[in-house]
């Protein structure tokens, strides 16, 4: 079981419902099973970026650069500093980013002591500032800021809802007649939880199909936080 469908247990049975099954038919839709007529689908509810997840660049993208930076050799150096990555959808990890990394790295190496920022292209920058202790390596990794995240966070989960409930009920459309109702239970990664007046400014805001009978949203961070659409 996913980190997600336990919260999603652990809410349900929160509110009461006891009769939870995890995978009734196997390894397909629906996730979960209530009293043997409610079907429950399980997603993260993320911010998404040309209907992709932000955490998919992070995954793949932040452990490349800060390998790189942490890996940078040179095994007599006298002073550390620490790296701030900023970055901008859509950026891949080419050969040439690569080999800009690395120069800017041997550059400041020289004047490690001080604080500067480098704009390696339009879609990354780094930030470099001294460490007041030597380190094991030459580079640290410092911190990161997604420059595609942010916005309002009701508008953002808006526009996600749409896109997932889109995605969702083309999964379960040719099960949808083996159950009575069917809910979407969604983790939110955004905004970690709706209050009640946010949950209303949301349902003021949409304007689309829901698809489903029951829309969940709970919070990724307390699991006996949740509410219903």
């Amino acid at each position: 079981m996913k980190k997600e469908e336990k919260i999603v247990e652990t809410y349900f049975k929160s509110i009461g419902y006891k009769n939870i099954v995890f995978e009734p038919k196997g390894n397909r839709t629906p996730d979960f099973e209530i009293d043997g007529e409610i079907a429950i689908e399980v997603r993260r509810l993320n911010q998404l970026h040309r209907g992709k997840p932000l955490e998919k660049t992070r995954f793949k993208l932040l452990p490349k650069i800060i390998h790189q930076i942490e890996s940078y050799e040179n095994n007599n150096h006298l002073k550390s500093a620490f790296v701030g990555i900023r970055y901008l959808r859509p950026i891949n990890f080419s050969k040439r980013l690569r080999s800009e990394i690395n120069s800017i790295l041997q550059n400041h190496s020289s004047i490690i002591e001080y604080s500067r920022e480098y704009r390696v292209n339009n879609n990354l920058e780094l930030s470099i500032f001294p460490s007041p202790e030597r380190l094991d390596v030459m580079y640290h990794f410092g911190y990161s800021v997604d420059l595609n995240e942010g916005g309002m966070v009701l508008e953002n989960i808006h526009q996600s809802l749409k896109a997932i409930i889109s995605e969702k009920s083309e999964k379960i459309k040719k099960y949808k007649d083996e159950y009575k109702f069917w809910w979407l239970a969604l983790v939110d990664n955004i905004g970690g939880g709706l209050s009640d007046s946010e949950l209303s400014k949301l349902k003021d805001k949409i304007d689309f199909d829901l698809k489903f009978d029951k829309i969940f949203i709970i919070s990724n961070i307390n699991p006996l936080k949740g509410s219903s659409i």
